[in-house]
């Protein structure tokens, strides 16, 4: 089958994504205060002591899972292993992964909004980032390429 136009462009969210968890956790475990990223003022408000394990969750979640489903979403690879995460539907794991991870997006963003406020612009695109996932992903091109 045919590679939709609308896969790149889902592609292009999820490395748009990556590329900002790296830079953020990759800064913040550099500078575990988040001074200079201007973080230190809300540290007092969150419930760690320094940003290093939300740099990690940055690196990790925001950073390496979107490559990957970026890459699940393109190759299609059938590992017997993954199947597991398509719990049951019809889809391909890997659209299962990328719906999810724009749902848990948004959940971050409320946790956010709700443990130090909505007023860093980086939150406004990351809020745009997942918006601009879900809508692809559930897009009908998406769904019939991403279907088993």
């Amino acid at each position: 089958m045919k590679r939709p136009f609308v896969i790149w462009i889902l592609v292009f969210w999820l490395v748009f994504l990556a590329f900002g968890g790296f830079y953020g956790g990759i800064s913040l475990l550099m500078d575990p205060s988040g001074r200079q990223m201007g973080m230190d003022i809300v540290l007092p408000m969150l419930p760690v002591r320094d940003f290093t394990p939300v740099g990690l969750f940055l690196l990790v979640v925001m950073g390496i899972l979107p490559l990957f489903l970026a890459y699940a979403a393109v190759a299609r690879p059938e590992w017997q292993w993954a199947r597991v995460f398509s719990f049951g539907s019809k889809k391909h794991w890997a659209w299962v992964g990328i719906f999810i991870f724009g749902i848990g997006l948004i959940l971050w963003l409320v946790i956010q909004g709700w443990l130090m406020g909505f007023r860093w612009p980086i939150q406004y695109i990351t809020a745009a980032n997942a918006l601009f996932i879900l809508i692809f992903v559930l897009s009908p091109p998406a769904q019939k390429y991403l279907t088993l």
